[in-house]
């Protein structure tokens, strides 16, 4: 693999925090994408974690909706920026909640992309940073076994970030602030 390309890997069938036998309630993960994409565009998705390096996130290139209450998707956007279109915010005025979304993020010099997927937060479609390795291929398999780990463990933050907001005493009054958000009345 050149130095240019990206390492891309399908669905991996694990789901963040416990794996693919996780029975995390459904809300929570549709109000996890939902604090992702609300703090991407007001916070500006930064998280600084003690002792590690910053990491960035944006909503990247889809987005996919359903109805409360089922699983089903039965809205799906793509393309450039879709969490910023009306499309977006009437889907969510409309009572769909997110079941899935794609996220781009960078770290240092590196930038991932991977999609969440479902009740269970499932890794999917995750794309790693270009290697860097060239040549002796245990060094190159140690690389993306680096970048799938770090991917993972950028999810994983990002989920106990979710978590420790949802559960602390301020969750009720950014959850407002949210659904003002989501009916664009705040920017």
């Amino acid at each position: 693999m050149t130095q240019n390309e990206a390492a891309d890997f399908g669905d991996a069938g694990e789901g963040v925090p416990g794996g693919a036998d996780d029975e995390t309630p459904p809300h929570i993960a549709s109000d996890f994408y939902l604090w992702l994409w609300f703090t991407s565009e007001v916070g500006r998705g930064q998280i600084d974690v003690p002792d590690e390096s910053p990491f960035t996130w944006w909503v990247d290139d889809r987005l996919s909706f359903r109805s409360a209450g089922e699983d089903k998707v039965n809205a799906v956007l793509t393309g450039e920026n879709p969490s910023t279109t009306p499309e977006a915010r009437a889907a969510l005025a409309g009572g769909k909640v997110l079941r899935d979304v794609r996220l781009a993020i960078r770290r240092d010099d590196r930038e991932y992309a991977v999609t969440l997927r479902g009740a269970n937060i499932a890794i999917a479609g995750a794309k790693l940073p270009a290697l860097l390795k060239t040549g002796d291929p245990a060094e190159i398999i140690l690389e993306r076994m680096f970048l799938y780990e770090e991917l993972h463990w950028i999810v994983g933050t990002l989920f106990r970030a979710f978590g420790e907001a949802r559960a602390g005493d301020g969750w009720s009054p950014f959850a407002d602030r949210m659904r003002e958000w989501a009916a664009g009345r705040v920017g």
